[in-house]
């Protein structure tokens, strides 16, 4: 059912007039997923335009034109899950990107997370977030959304959300990230402090409220900065490079660059049939792109450890009980014999 619904938003997508549509690129597979998650720099996306320097355009007209790009990539992807950052931090805009998606979509199929972020400063370091949308039929937020940091700024653009699958009950964490921008040395050692403030925060239980964690988002770094690789000793791995070596997200003075990432704990990267970057924009010309970054998407098989084709398994194989605990105040994820904390280390 899903995926016959999902061909009907493809379908809508393409069905605007010609002098509407953006050539995207056709969208990588991502295996046999359940559930598509889709996360994206949206480079400045604000309602308000004209309270802030930072958007590139100053109309109307130049925000129906940017929104109207975001929204045939949304229906183009077929996502359950959109994860955006560089969104201005305020509830009217994601809002108006959800009215404007429906609208496209035909029908009130989806909605966006709500954080509680209403930035009224005009600051230009405190005026954007990361924020959440969701298709109402396949997924609900599970729990509260919360700052991975305490940080002044970083608390908007560091975000916590849970996630339920309604078909299935099968429950995972989802973190989108957007780290200090690479710029010069003091801001390698900011992304530093990024890393250490998000892996603390996916320690804290009152937070992750399922062990299973995706981290995801815009973070500024290639692999070899200390940042990611802080992320990698803390027991997780980057599964765009698991599946392609050669992935990129981002291009800097003709530098093909993966500074897009998408993170698992070894226990959500059993559930991850396919992880792929999406060239909406790289490979886009400029009139025709709705950010300098691409979409990054991540397929889903809640529930199913090292999730394969269903077609090729034997009907009487019996599925490894999973159940969790809290133990010492941590989340602790259990299957068979094996425990795992939320950071995916094996106890």
């Amino acid at each position: 059912m899903k995926r016959y619904f999902v061909s009907i938003m493809l379908l809508v997508a393409w069905s605007l007039t010609a002098g509407e549509q953006q050539q995207l690129p056709q969208r990588p597979n991502v295996g046999n997923a359940r559930i598509i998650v889709l996360a994206n720099n949206l480079e400045n996306f604000y309602y308000n335009y004209d309270e802030s320097s930072r958007p590139s355009y100053s109309t109307d007209a130049g925000r129906a034109a940017k929104t109207n790009k975001i929204v045939q990539m949304m229906i183009g992807s077929g996502a359950d899950i959109f994860a955006f950052c560089e969104v201005e931090a305020k509830p009217i805009t994601l809002e108006y990107l959800v009215q404007e998606l429906n609208t496209a979509a035909g029908g009130d199929y989806y909605a966006a997370v709500s954080d509680g972020i209403n930035v009224t400063s005009d600051s230009y370091d405190n005026a954007i977030k990361s924020g959440f949308v969701y298709r109402k039929a396949t997924v609900k937020p599970y729990g509260s959304n919360y700052a991975a940091t305490n940080v002044t700024y970083y608390k908007n653009t560091m975000r916590i959300q849970a996630w339920e699958e309604l078909a299935t009950g099968e429950r995972f964490t989802l973190s989108m990230n957007h780290f200090k921008a690479s710029s010069d040395d003091a801001s390698k050692q900011k992304r530093v402090d990024n890393a250490n403030w998000l892996i603390g925060g996916l320690n804290n239980s009152s937070k992750v409220k399922d062990p299973d964690i995706l981290i995801m988002g815009d973070l500024n770094a290639q692999m070899a900065e200390e940042a990611m690789q802080i992320i990698v000793n803390n027991g997780y791995e980057e599964q765009l490079l698991r599946y392609d070596e050669d992935a990129y997200s981002y291009i800097y003075k003709g530098t093909h660059e993966l500074i897009d990432h998408a993170f698992a704990n070894s226990t959500m990267a059993d559930q991850i049939t396919g992880a792929v970057v999406w060239h909406t924009n790289t490979s886009a010309s400029y009139s025709n792109r709705y950010s300098d970054h691409d979409a990054v998407l991540v397929g889903l098989r809640l529930g199913e450890e090292d999730p394969i084709d269903p077609s090729g398994l034997d009907q009487t194989t019996v599925s490894v009980p999973c159940r969790k605990e809290i133990r010492h105040g941590q989340i602790v994820i259990i299957r068979g014999d094996a425990v795992y904390t939320i950071t995916g280390v094996r106890l």
